[in-house]
């Protein structure tokens, strides 16, 4: 089995789908932020004030790497803009199955609204930054579902997608 992917923008719901999917079907999760985090010994918050967003994609971009070369496979959440990033984009398109939680912007706000996401501060901006990156995620999917559902009817969609095989 590959690695099975959750892609889609901030707030779209792939961290808690991917506990509670990995919790379904018995399969390692990783959410790639926090490995980030993990690597850089700060918080994303931090990383982006002290290092800058460059440097957190850089870094994002190796952490996925090393991801999804561990064995076995199982499934990582990655960052909203981690697909960005035309290496990751081709690299889990080459090695992984990428499910697409496809959120609106407007939903996605009302669940950020409020955190400490840095890139999540300015409503204008928040949207028209998701609906830049949706061809980013487009491109990859091999599977996409309706993330303003609940999560545990995402998971529902997700789990059965595996299941049939497709995944």
């Amino acid at each position: 089995m590959s690695w099975i992917v959750l892609g889609g923008y901030m707030g779209a719901g792939k961290s808690a789908v991917g506990r509670r999917l990995s919790s379904r079907l018995n399969l390692t999760f990783v959410d790639a932020d926090r490995e980030v985090e993990s690597h850089a010994g700060m918080a994303i918050p931090e990383i982006f004030s002290k290092r800058g967003e460059l440097w957190f994609r850089r870094t994002e971009e190796d952490v996925i790497r090393e991801i999804l070369g561990r064995e076995p496979a199982g499934i990582v959440a990655l960052g909203g803009g981690a697909l960005e990033s035309a290496k990751t984009r081709s690299l889990v398109g080459r090695t992984a199955r990428l499910t697409w939680l496809r959120v609106s912007p407007e939903v996605a706000w009302e669940r950020v609204t409020g955190s400490n996401r840095p890139l999540a501060t300015d409503r204008d901006r928040f949207i028209r930054r998701a609906i830049e990156r949706e061809p980013n995620y487009r491109e990859v999917a091999a599977f996409s579902v309706d993330a303003d559902a609940s999560v545990e009817d995402v998971v529902l969609r997700v789990s059965d997608w595996i299941r049939r095989g497709e995944g």
